[in-house]
């Protein structure tokens, strides 16, 4: 029996679409630095890791209000899309 996907992971799967606002050095996205949740602008706190998958780059970060999301941004789609972890 293959090992269950990590909560995150699994958290990930059920992400939902969201506006998130990022410093664009020299590439798009280079540092998520905003998230709209509940009709608010959040600001992130830190970055605490980031990935790049086959079809998405990954995030995990802190906002000021202390929640921790896990965020993907989708190229191809030009998507954001994330979930807020307990």
């Amino acid at each position: 029996m293959p090992d269950p996907l990590p909560p995150a992971e699994l958290a990930g799967l059920r992400a939902f679409e969201l506006r998130v606002g990022c410093y664009a050095g020299s590439r798009y996205p280079e540092r998520p630095e905003w998230v709209e949740l509940d009709g608010r602008r959040i600001e992130v706190a830190s970055v605490e890791s980031e990935w790049r998958e086959e079809e998405r780059l990954g995030f995990l970060v802190t906002l000021r209000d202390g929640r921790r999301l896990l965020l993907y941004y989708v190229p191809n789609e030009d998507l954001w899309s994330g979930v807020v972890l307990v």
